[in-house]
């Protein structure tokens, strides 16, 4: 006991004993040796003892740290064997215990030995799982960072994002209590699992295609001067004219029709309801070709292109919105195509 109270105190006042030899004001020294009556005199300037004893230290503190690594990394390969032993001789006493009436190893047809290559076939598969489950979960991650990249781009804000979770579908095979009751994906896995299902489910719900094919942009999403007016104003879609004389229009994404009507301002226009609260608006169209309450589809024929309502032109004015808030379609778009490229190229 006084030997382990020494050696307590000893690192107790190490702190203290390193400060004062760090710190110390050293003076220059001379040390004076005599040989066969012939006096040598060697000079340490005060630069090179501070030099030296703080040398010291560093490779002192340096060599316990990498005792206390080495003897901590030991301490852990320790444990961890004694887990596995521990987690080998549960495996053994299950499969014991499996043989019904008090039936014997024997009567299972398997030797102890046998038993006992058994319970480390199922350990080391349940380690290579594990192993599986780390180099995915690094996969994960960076598809993660990914994903959240393209969804800062798409300009799309924290409200929308929300909104579009919060009309997301409940249940399914894969549920947040699957990953959290899942002995193999917990911490930071099911983390970053939860996070990569969350962001997937906001960009799938966005549509990843335009109403017509082979156009040209004639206005953009955001301020603009008025055509008519002249004045500053909000444009809250984009407007599509055809460069092949093709004015059909189809649906960007399966849907809903929940208003088909003729519009002071925007002309004959239909607005299909999609999932998780995303809608999508076609509107100066020549004629209306679906009612409300038809289900559509990409390959149904909604209208034609057209100039009825306030319109300078023939073209098409297309609108996305997310909870009733419109949204660039062009960012929106590009971005939900490159997350569908990404699936693609996912094994």
């Amino acid at each position: 006991m006084k030997l382990i109270g020494s050696i307590f105190s000893l690192i107790k006042s190490l702190p203290q004993w390193i400060y004062i030899c760090w710190s110390r004001e050293y003076a220059d020294a001379r040390i004076i040796l005599e040989q066969n009556a012939e006096l040598n005199y060697i000079n340490i300037s005060a630069r090179m003892q501070r030099v030296i004893v703080r040398g010291g230290i560093i490779v002192t503190l340096g060599t316990l740290i990498t005792l206390i690594f080495l003897s901590a990394t030991s301490l852990g390969l320790m444990i961890s064997r004694q887990q596995l032993e521990r987690s080998h001789e549960e495996v053994y006493r299950a499969l014991m215990s499996s043989a019904s009436d008090g039936e014997s190893v024997e009567k299972l047809g398997l030797s102890e030995e046998q038993m006992l290559s058994l319970a480390q076939t199922i350990r080391d598969r349940d380690m290579s799982i594990r192993r599986f489950v780390d180099t995915s979960m690094i996969a994960v991650t960076q598809e993660n960072s990914t994903l959240k990249n393209e969804l800062d781009s798409s300009g799309l804000t924290e409200k929308i994002v929300k909104i579009i979770q919060q009309n997301a579908a409940k249940g399914g095979f894969s549920t947040e209590l699957d990953i959290k009751t899942n002995p193999l994906l917990q911490g930071k896995v099911a983390d970053e699992l939860a996070t990569n299902r969350s962001l997937r489910e906001v960009l799938y719900a966005l549509p990843n295609r335009l109403p017509i094919s082979n156009f040209s942009v004639t206005s953009d999403f955001g301020i603009r001067k008025h055509p008519l007016s002249g004045r500053p104003h909000f444009h809250t879609g984009m407007d599509l004219q055809s460069e092949t004389g093709d004015d059909k229009v189809n649906p960007v994404k399966p849907g809903v029709v929940v208003l088909s009507e003729y519009h002071p301002e925007y002309g004959n226009m239909i607005v299909v309801r999609h999932s998780n609260g995303v809608e999508s608006l076609y509107a100066h169209m020549s004629q209306l070709l679906s009612k409300v309450g038809d289900k559509v589809t990409t390959d149904s024929l909604i209208g034609y292109i057209g100039n009825t309502g306030v319109s300078t032109g023939k073209h098409l004015h297309f609108e996305i919105l997310v909870g009733g808030y419109p949204v660039n379609p062009q960012k929106v778009i590009r971005t939900a195509q490159y997350v569908q490229q990404i699936q693609m190229a996912s094994p």
